[in-house]
């Protein structure tokens, strides 16, 4: 267990496998009402297409400890289209989900991975800008619950204010990160 163990023992990096992607769904489930949860289906079609927006936290062991997923959409925010599809063109990562396992929660966890995954998403940018290939991502978007909207603000993010997405039974607010 993680008991007092400080969020920088973790190692941050990308999923790798589908396996890793199926060690994470029980952070889902615990992290989302039935209603708001990806289904492990929907999680593995986001790795298939959009690996490279999946990071991880692992402890010691190697185990998944929390983890980022996302797609990417033409759209400036988050809507209910991009929660189903990746459109690889898109210049908005669609954020839909920051889960930490209940053992880790309230060991900075989130927020270490919030902002490592602003780093990777900006290093991705400078490899694309490095191959020419012209296209560039510039903006982090996501749907946040009220009770979490501080974590996101440390994490860098704006509060745009409640969002037209209806998702479950909660109110959501959109939240951006401009990179």
């Amino acid at each position: 267990m993680a008991q007092g163990a400080p969020a920088d023992r973790l190692v941050v990096r990308n999923l790798r496998s589908e396996d890793e992607v199926r060690a994470a769904i029980p952070l889902e489930d615990a992290g989302y009402s039935e209603e708001e949860r990806a289904s492990g289906a929907a999680m593995l079609y986001r790795f298939r297409e959009a690996g490279h927006l999946f990071l991880g936290a692992f402890d010691e062991r190697g185990a998944i400890v929390g983890y980022i997923m996302s797609t990417q959409c033409a759209a400036p925010l988050v809507t209910h289209e991009s929660m189903g599809t990746h459109d690889p063109e898109g210049a908005t990562v669609c954020v839909h989900s920051v889960c930490v396992s209940p053992e880790w929660r309230r060991r900075g966890v989130a927020l270490m991975l919030l902002r490592a995954y602003t780093r990777s998403i900006r290093e991705y940018n400078c490899r694309l800008a490095a191959a020419g290939s012209g296209r560039k991502l510039t903006r982090l978007a996501m749907l946040s619950r009220a009770n979490l909207l501080p974590l996101y603000e440390r994490a860098g993010y704006t509060v745009l204010g409640p969002s037209s997405v209806v998702h479950g039974t909660e109110s959501w607010y959109d939240c951006i990160l401009d990179l």
